[in-house]
């Protein structure tokens, strides 16, 4: 995990209503940083999005209120195109950083 104030502004996108034939494409057309809000069945929201480090993985965050019982849960401000979410996002072993108004900003 590397330190600093690196930034990236990212994108909403819609990761999950594709054919993506393979790992390669998603990694091509979804881009780190790149994010959807989605809801499940049961009504929890999720926030999926591409981590910003080296992993590049994609990766779901539960969003409050929390539905499925959820350990860990984010506070959202609701805008789907720049969005706020507390605390900061720690993707252990990988990035750890904040994402406010669309930005996200490595701690």
């Amino acid at each position: 995990m590397s330190s600093g104030t690196r930034t990236l502004a990212r994108r909403a996108v819609d990761i999950f209503d594709r054919s993506w034939s393979n790992d390669s494409e998603v990694r091509r057309s979804v881009l780190p940083g790149d994010f959807e809000v989605k809801t499940e069945p049961s009504g929890q929201r999720q926030f999926w999005f591409r981590c910003p480090g080296p992993c590049g993985c994609v990766a779901p965050l539960a969003l409050r209120p929390v539905v499925n019982g959820a350990a860990q849960s984010w506070e959202f401000d609701g805008n789907e195109k720049a969005p706020t979410l507390h605390p900061s996002i720690n993707h252990v072993g990988c990035w750890h950083g904040w994402l406010k108004a669309g930005v996200f900003t490595e701690c």
